[in-house]
């Protein structure tokens, strides 16, 4: 029985391989001739970016633009891709700025991780010789320098471009880039870019935390000195009240933290002197002054309410408010943006709307007419005439906008705010016109007719987001143009681009410019297939070959069959005369 079920066994296995071998030839000789495909009439010297240079990123434009880019962002003085291709005339050209930079420690790989490690705090400036903010910055850091040096406290800088290395270490992406070490740990330094804010951030971070204030007259000179501040009226200046107001200080670099026991200097910080111990109070220079507060006396809680109450009601955006707005916790926006003729009248609505959503949304207006950095975020965010407009912002992670239409009304703004926070409005996704004709080798996408191109199933769709000033996209041009050529005459393949800049949709994710991105027929609810190969043509086609899910023949020009066969003709005759000439 066992024999005669072996037998029947090995008969099925052979039945059932001599079928499937017609079949596993075929895959064997279509593997074979893909591999045997001649595809040298695509390879051409100006082909090729050189693998290395052309998979660099200009300036990424998915995020909200930082104020230090708007004055750079088409001569990418920030990306380090682009500093070995400056001309050796313009370094030659820089002069570095007359500072006294003697208290600044100058490290290299050799000497930086015992430098970090032996100094208890450190500071320590990445920059590039070249870069403007990083000259703006030297004579305050070195300044800073000079003014912590009784602290105890290095700072030290790091060149860049020389010390490769290290850069990689600490992951710099641009520059100047500060860290602050303590025993060796580093954190970014995100405060301002002068002495004052610098000394003041790090005698912050190595001081108590909190400071004594036992007089009236000190309490009246730090309020005409202090823009923010807490105040902490405390039954000792020792012990758990002081501590925990003391932790809390250290988890907020831009406010300062005070304390006393005095009644008659809580009074003049607007406390009731008969209130109830401990108490605390915040006061700002702007339109909300005062906020009290009412929560348990709790490291966690003080530092909510100081967070929560810090940011004016309305944010007007600066390169100095930038820093606040994009490393808030609260993420969700509202923007408002006005020319300055009409701020009088619809920033004081604004203001109104912003008390009823503390702590939940950040209100910010954007001076529109402000060339400095008021158009940059206009334009990045698609707003454009002068009318004022308001705009909901889910910040940087999401990086979802959506438009309110309509008068800038306290009720209005608040229904648009309360349907934000509950995640009912419909996103806005900026979008050039949709071209008249689009008979190009290189199919031009915009928002609005994404859908139609490249989420197109019967199409296999190869996508370029550029944008129209980066230096690695300029470089990839000629080569997309002639894969795009080659390619016309296959029905199932498009090769598109878009600006990037201008034009925006949920499936068109870029991590820096240009992204090349490819969607595969059939599969288009699926995320793209992000295109990581070198930039020839001849690698592009091998790409769209191995994913497209049509299949395709590329047929060789006719301008190349002639070329060959004229040149084997011309090896025949010439094999032909040598036979004859030995004869």
């Amino acid at each position: 029985m066992s024999t005669r079920f072996i037998f029947l066994l090995s008969l099925t296995a052979l039945l059932l391989f001599s079928h499937l071998s017609p079949s596993l030839s075929k895959l064997q000789n279509a593997a074979a001739e893909d591999d045997d495909e001649d595809l040298s009439f695509l390879e051409e010297e100006t082909d090729a970016v050189p693998h290395g240079q052309g998979h660099g990123h200009d300036h990424d434009h998915d995020h909200y633009p930082d104020p230090d880019q708007f004055d750079e962002e088409f001569d990418n003085e920030d990306d380090l891709d682009n500093y070995s291709d400056l001309d050796d005339s313009e370094l030659d050209s820089y002069k570095e700025p007359e500072i006294d930079d003697k208290d600044v420690v100058v490290l290299k790989e050799g000497n930086f991780s015992d430098f970090v490690t032996k100094n208890k705090f450190v500071m320590v400036e990445f920059y590039a010789p070249w870069c403007g903010h990083c000259q703006s910055l030297a004579p305050e850091y070195a300044a800073a320098a000079t003014e912590l040096k009784a602290e105890e406290v290095m700072l030290a800088k790091v060149d860049a471009t020389e010390e490769n290395e290290l850069a990689q270490e600490y992951d710099i992406q641009g520059f100047p880039t500060v860290y602050f070490f303590v025993d060796g740990v580093h954190r970014p330094y995100p405060g301002p870019r002068n002495k004052d804010g610098i000394v003041t951030w790090i005698k912050k971070k190595i001081g108590p935390g909190i400071y004594n204030i036992t007089t009236v007259d000190d309490a009246e000179r730090l309020l005409t000195s202090e823009t923010k501040l807490v105040l902490g009226f405390l039954n000792s200046l020792v012990g758990p009240e002081s501590e925990e107001l003391a932790a809390a200080s250290r988890l907020e670099d831009e406010v300062s933290f005070y304390q006393t026991v005095n009644p008659d200097v809580a009074k003049l910080f607007h406390l009731d002197p008969q209130a109830k111990r401990p108490a605390l109070v915040m006061l700002k220079k702007e339109a909300e002054k005062l906020s009290v507060f009412d929560g348990n006396f709790s490291k966690s809680e003080i530092a909510e309410f100081v967070f929560a109450n810090k940011l004016p009601l309305v944010t007007i955006f600066t390169r100095e408010s930038a820093p606040l707005i994009f490393e808030s916790t609260i993420k969700k926006q509202l923007l408002l943006f006005a020319i300055s003729n009409d701020s009088e009248k619809v920033v004081p609505i604004f203001q109104e709307a912003a008390r009823l959503f503390k702590g939940k949304l950040i209100f910010v207006y954007v001076e529109m007419d402000n060339e400095d950095v008021g158009k940059p975020v206009s334009e990045y965010f698609g707003i454009s005439g002068t009318a004022p407009k308001v705009l909901a912002y889910t910040g940087n992670d999401d990086a979802k906008k959506f438009v309110f239409d309509g008068d800038v009304t306290l009720d209005k703004i608040k229904a648009f705010g309360e349907d934000f926070i509950e995640d009912k409005l419909k996103p806005f996704f900026k979008s050039d016109p949709v071209p008249e004709s689009n008979d190009g080798d290189v199919k031009i996408v915009v928002g609005n007719n994404f859908d139609e191109i490249v989420l197109d199933e019967s199409k296999d769709v190869l996508l370029e987001i550029y944008a129209p000033w980066c230096g690695h996209c300029q470089s990839l041009e000629p080569t997309y143009n002639k894969l795009a050529t080659h390619l016309r005459g296959i029905e199932s393949i498009v090769i598109a681009k878009m600006d990037g800049t201008t034009n925006e949709h949920p499936r068109a994710k870029s991590d820096g410019f240009p992204t090349l991105l490819f969607f595969p027929a059939g599969n288009k609810s699926f995320d793209p297939i992000t295109v990581d190969t070198d930039r020839t043509v001849v690698a592009f086609y091998k790409f769209i070959k191995k994913h497209a899910s049509i299949p395709f023949k590329l047929q060789k020009p006719a301008s190349a069959s002639k070329a060959e066969s004229s040149d084997a003709k011309d090896g025949i005759e010439s094999s032909t005369r040598d036979v004859k000439d030995e004869l």
